[in-house]
């Protein structure tokens, strides 16, 4: 092998490896601007869900996004984006896009602790859309309707919502739907299994109400 074909093959190389660092480019920019399309898309999906949200729901509301997840061994809790700065107090109800979501348990200047329906300590007067039939709702790894009395007209599907008496939800606020009926024939009453229309898991924004 001569001096030329050693000299050509290293000028091949080269222009190969600068091909190959170019086009390694080309796929982390497009990968970025795909990155950031989705973004911006789930962000215009949010704001327009917000803006929608805004037209239908009569009181007060103010946005916040939620900034990470307070570490409990099993009640679930959330640090959002907004505080008293903003006019966000104690006790003031949240909600998310699907239903009720919690209330706020803490509040900082520029930021608060929401604690959700999904804790041990939740006790919500609520009622069947339908029929006006109320109980109160409580959470024990699932969520319970429990008062209802034995006969009661509460059928599978049913919408339960914030009955709106003692407590500071108003009334009307969807919580989710009835997916199971229990008799408990020695307190004459039914219990009533709710799954929730909330995803408490993994929210991106919940919206507090001001009354």
């Amino acid at each position: 092998m001569n001096i030329r074909t050693v000299v050509n093959r290293w000028v091949e190389y080269k222009n190969y490896k600068e091909k190959d660092r170019h086009l390694l480019e080309e796929i982390a920019r497009l990968s970025y601007e795909s990155q950031r399309y989705q973004s911006l898309k789930k962000e215009n999906e949010q704001l327009r869900k917000i803006l929608e949200f805004e037209t239908k729901f009569p009181k007060e509301i103010i946005p916040a996004e939620i900034l990470n997840r307070v570490p409990e061994m099993v009640n679930i809790s959330y640090m959002i984006s907004k505080g008293h700065l903003k006019g966000i107090e104690v006790g003031d109800p949240v909600i998310g896009f699907y239903g009720v979501f919690g209330k706020v348990l803490k509040v900082e200047s520029e930021s608060a602790i929401v604690q959700t329906l999904m804790n041990y300590n939740v006790a919500l007067s609520a009622m069947d859309q339908r029929s006006t039939v109320s109980g109160i709702l409580k959470w024990d790894m699932k969520f319970y309707l429990e008062g209802i009395p034995l006969y009661a007209d509460i059928e599978y599907g049913d919408t339960i919502v914030t009955s709106g008496r003692g407590s500071i939800f108003p009334e009307g606020l969807r919580i989710g739907k009835v997916v199971k009926i229990s008799k408990d024939e020695s307190a004459y009453s039914i219990i009533i299994e709710v799954e929730p229309f909330e995803n408490f898991n993994n929210p991106d924004v919940v919206f507090l109400i001001k009354q």
